[in-house]
């Protein structure tokens, strides 16, 4: 019975370790994500730039194979002497407008001509070049195949970036960890103040139950002696008679 206690008390310790170890990590990765998301509305571009890498993530396979729709890519911030020395074969991010409706988007692209001003660009997987004109003012970074390339957590990371990504995967269980942390704290803070008492057990009532029992009868046994020697002579003493 007391090593089924023992190694039931030490598997309630290692898996409150893990639990501790695992929330630790995941406090890490909320914070990271919410210095991306800070780094992301702190610019004019909409995505987390920290220094001069800027963090991407592929929405199209018009670059495959040299990287993939849900890829992960951090490029370089150009400055504008930077742009002035691009050359064909340079993939560089840029805004341009992909639908039509007036809205610029951010795309990534290779470089096939360039005269210092204007850039023409054509995705790796298609055939022709883009049918639109790239300017150096539209120019955010530049990637390199020697940069760093995650395959796959692009689509993580922009569902991250999404509000309701936000909400599910960072808000809620942050919200639900502090939760968790002020229980814990409130149980402590009861167990200290109970150190100190005291617990009784089934055996200390009915030890406590028996010793009421006995001091009463040996109260009631002394009300008895005391009342005896009065009683008595009373018994036994005659009338005097009459002279």
């Amino acid at each position: 019975m007391s090593n089924a206690k023992t190694n039931a008390n030490k598997t309630k310790k290692i898996v409150g370790i893990v639990l501790n170890v695992l929330l630790w990590i995941f406090l890490v990765f909320a914070f990271l994500m919410m210095v991306f998301a800070f780094a992301s509305i702190s610019n004019d571009y909409g995505v987390p730039v920290l220094g001069k890498k800027v963090i991407l993530t592929v929405a199209s396979d018009s670059m495959k194979p040299t990287f993939e729709e849900g890829d992960l890519l951090v490029g370089t911030v150009l400055t504008e002497d930077e742009k002035l020395k691009l050359q064909s074969g340079d993939i560089i991010t840029f805004f341009t407008d992909l639908d039509g409706d007036g809205v610029k988007e951010l795309n990534t692209h290779r470089i096939t001509y360039t005269d210092g001003i204007e850039f023409r660009t054509k995705g790796d997987n298609n055939q022709i070049n883009d049918s639109y004109s790239v300017y150096g003012k539209d120019i955010v970074c530049k990637w390199s195949e020697s940069d760093t390339k995650i395959k796959g957590i692009g689509k993580f990371f922009a569902f991250l970036q999404s509000r309701i990504g936000f909400l599910c995967v960072i808000v809620i269980p942050l919200a639900v960890f502090f939760i968790y942390e002020i229980i814990r704290f409130v149980m402590t803070i009861i167990k200290l103040k109970d150190g100190g008492k005291k617990k009784i057990t089934a055996e200390d009532e009915a030890a406590i139950r028996q010793k009421a029992i006995e001091e009463y009868l040996k109260l009631h046994q002394a009300e008895a002696a005391k009342e005896a020697p009065a009683e008595a002579p009373a018994e036994g003493t005659e009338e005097e008679p009459e002279k």
